[in-house]
């Protein structure tokens, strides 16, 4: 049975769609993959500047559509993994009963540190963005090791 992982940031139109997309190149089809906002307007797409950064990446992201975190959705992932240590607090908050299984993505590397928001930024932010979820994609496939072989 595939590991889930679930990305979440604040709209899910940036961050955790990207991470979403690049966890599904790096990870490979042994973890499912799934992404929501804390604030998400339901249907909203993908940011143009996500888009772009991603398919020059070799990645498609025009069928993503943002969804709001909801307990069910965090109920089906066996890792929650928000942007910001910040994030990670609130959802602990928001839903104590996950709150194990909650972790922000920084804190799968070697040094705790929080994915910036590129929301509004030009393509370059975008692209730094998503260089920092690439360069902590492998720490959090090593340390999920174990669980993916199960």
């Amino acid at each position: 049975m595939a590991l889930k992982l679930l990305f979440v940031c604040t709209g899910n139109t940036c961050r955790s769609p990207m991470a979403e997309r690049l966890a599904r190149q790096i990870l490979g089809k042994e973890v499912q993959v799934a992404s929501a906002g804390i604030e998400a307007w339901e249907g909203e797409k993908a940011s143009l500047q996500a888009l772009e950064v991603l398919k020059e990446k070799k990645l498609d992201l025009s069928d993503h559509r943002a969804r709001k975190i909801s307990a069910e959705l965090m109920s089906e992932a066996d890792w929650i993994i928000p942007m910001t240590q910040a994030q990670e607090e609130r959802l602990k908050y928001r839903f104590p009963e996950f709150a194990s299984k909650i972790r922000c993505l920084g804190g799968w590397g070697e040094r705790g540190r929080d994915i910036r928001d590129p929301w509004m930024g030009s393509v370059d932010e975008y692209r730094r963005t998503a260089l920092e979820i690439e360069e902590l994609l492998p720490s959090l496939k090593e340390r999920l090791a174990e669980d993916i072989e199960k």
